[in-house]
């Protein structure tokens, strides 16, 4: 039976949802840094770390030739421990006490931040900029501290950095600030998505034939591509999804690869970009101001390539996030898309007409990586007809035409074929899909529970409900359409939309005292109460207003929630 069912009631969930309490994450504040002090002597601010080793770099490199894997290894991790007790230089400026260091790293194309012990007091501001303060990130203040103390920052263009905090004249202590680490980027990601700008060679954009999520091949897929998210994790680009859970409560659970993100410590020091795209197709480079930093590790996979986060804030309603649906079956029936961050470009998405299908033997899969995990626990997508995959890619959700995940990228032969003639309808050249082939996606339904005994599985985390669906719906937090979710249910509201009353009904013998209640979507309690006699309730709501809010009803050990649609007279 369907019924209309949503699963938001928690009230400072509703809080963050509504992106009204912005805590915890890379989220930033107002504010602007002073940049360099002409007072100041460079000897006295300056912080510069040997060269990088040239073999580190190369070994690297080489990883990413060879392996079938795609995260993109681009980036050292160099440790530095710097903080104001022991490095920088402080100064005094109008009503401000000013702290800056200048780190340089010799030729890196862009420098990233881990600070181990971020904790600061209100009313300071911590900025990050390059010497041109052509990029300025920050401020970062007191609502950026969080439980592991960690905030990483991401990548700023060149060798050099500087670090700035001003502290009111009037404030003794400023709290606790280190910087672990800087991320070395050795290979040039700093592009924008035309193909004019990327630079030659085998690194700095992505393959020519890969496709902007806002070209026309994205059509129809509006919906569900905010969902899909770029992984930073300080050496590693990657690609993740936002996937919902049954209880529909907004939890910012991320999926990708194992080989991506298997650990607390990655966890804490990773950046989550969200609309990281092209406004058009081919267009200008995307805007980097929506991104989250840092998650908690809840699993992943031993032999099976999967690993499950949870953001450290629930993405606010200004990053128009969508939760992706998702379906754990084992057979499939339609041709499937990816959506994916190649190289860690701008967003891309690439199509396989024909229907996955799941390796028979150890051979039908490649070594160097993908043989790390059971073959059979993959989707093999043999060929793509539009666009592929590479190395930053992995992690990437694999959608069916439902567009609901089914499977996530570990990796393949994938790549761009040569230029073979011009489409001139599209303006584009167009590339010889011959050499595109061969990538496999690790199958929702083999991470769900394949390794529940073990504490590897997803179900314990997306499932909180206990409904154990094959198949989950997406979810809007901001949108007004009801839920609809295949289940038995206790209760029934109607109508929906309601304008001035609607009904809660038991269909069963209640077993226990049930209650309701509604909240708006401030998570403000704005009526309760007791289900009369039978298990039934006539409910006014002449004096609320038009909205969505959400029901509740139940007792202490059995709950049903409704998405309630309010309605002017």
């Amino acid at each position: 039976m369907k019924i209309r069912i949503c699963y938001i009631f928690w009230g400072f969930a509703l809080l963050f949802l509504m992106g009204s309490i912005p805590l915890s994450a890379q989220l930033q504040f107002p504010g602007k840094p002073l940049g360099i002090s002409s007072g100041l002597k460079a000897a006295d601010v300056m912080y510069v770390l040997p060269p990088a080793d040239p073999m580190e770099i190369e070994a690297a490199k080489e990883m990413n030739r060879r392996t079938n894997s795609k995260p993109l290894r681009f980036a050292l991790e160099r440790p530095v421990n710097l903080s104001p007790e022991s490095h920088g230089s402080w100064s005094r400026e109008g009503d401000l006490r000013v702290w800056r260091v200048h780190v340089l790293s010799p030729g890196a194309y862009s420098l990233g931040l881990v600070f181990d012990r971020y904790e600061l007091l209100p009313g300071v501001k911590i900025f990050v900029y390059d010497p041109s303060m052509q990029e300025v990130k920050g401020a970062y203040t007191s609502a950026n501290n969080k439980k592991s103390g960690i905030l990483p920052v991401g990548h700023i263009p060149g060798e050099e950095v500087l670090i700035e905090m001003q502290v009111p004249e009037a404030m003794t202590s400023y709290g606790e600030l280190e910087l672990q680490s800087l991320s070395h980027a050795f290979l040039n990601t700093g592009f924008k998505s035309t193909r004019a700008d990327c630079p030659a060679g085998d690194f700095g954009c992505s393959q020519g034939c890969e496709i902007d999520i806002n070209c026309v091949e994205g059509d129809g897929w509006e919906r569900v591509r905010p969902s899909v998210v770029r992984v930073y994790t300080t050496t590693l680009w990657c690609t993740g999804v936002l996937v919902n859970n049954t209880a529909y409560d907004s939890t910012p659970y991320i999926l990708t690869a194992e080989h991506c993100l298997n650990k607390q410590y990655y966890a804490d020091r990773s950046v989550f970009q969200f609309n990281y795209e092209s406004a058009e197709c081919f267009g200008e480079d995307g805007l980097l101001d929506m991104s989250i930093s840092g998650a908690d590790y809840l699993t992943h996979g031993d032999s099976i390539d999967f690993s499950l986060v949870k953001l450290s804030e629930i993405p606010p309603a200004s990053f128009g996030a969508y939760y992706a649906g998702w379906e754990r079956s084992t057979f499939q029936t339609t041709a499937t898309v990816t959506i994916h961050h190649p190289f860690g470009d701008v967003k891309k998405i690439s199509h396989d007409a024909d229907i996955p299908s799941i390796p028979a033997t150890p051979a039908d899969v490649p070594y160097n990586g993908l043989d790390d995990y059971h073959y059979f626990s993959y989707w093999w997508v043999r060929q793509w007809d539009v666009g592929s995959t590479e190395g930053g890619s992995s992690g990437s959700p694999l959608f069916n035409q439902a567009r609901r995940v089914i499977g996530t990228l570990s990796g393949g032969n994938a790549a761009c074929g040569d230029s073979i003639g011009y489409d001139a309808e599209n303006n584009r050249v167009i590339y010889n899909p011959a050499p595109n082939y061969d990538d496999y996606f690790t199958r929702f339904g083999m991470a769900w529970d394949y390794e529940e005994e073990k504490g590897n599985a997803l179900k314990s985390w997306l499932d909180p409900e206990n409904l154990d669906p094959m198949i989950l719906g997406g979810f809007d937090p901001t949108s007004t359409e009801t839920v609809q979710l295949e289940q038995k249910s206790r209760f029934q509201v109607f109508p929906n939309p309601a304008s001035d009353r609607f009904y809660i009904t038991s269909k069963e013998a209640l077993r226990a005292d049930a209650c309701y209640s509604l909240v708006n979507l401030s998570g403000v309690l704005v009526l309760k109460g007791r289900l009369q006699g039978e298990g039934s309730m006539k409910i006014q709501c002449t004096t609320l207003p038009s909205g969505i809010y959400l029901l509740t009803v139940g007792d202490d050990s059995y709950q049903e929630h409704y998405k309630l649609i309010l309605t002017a007279q």
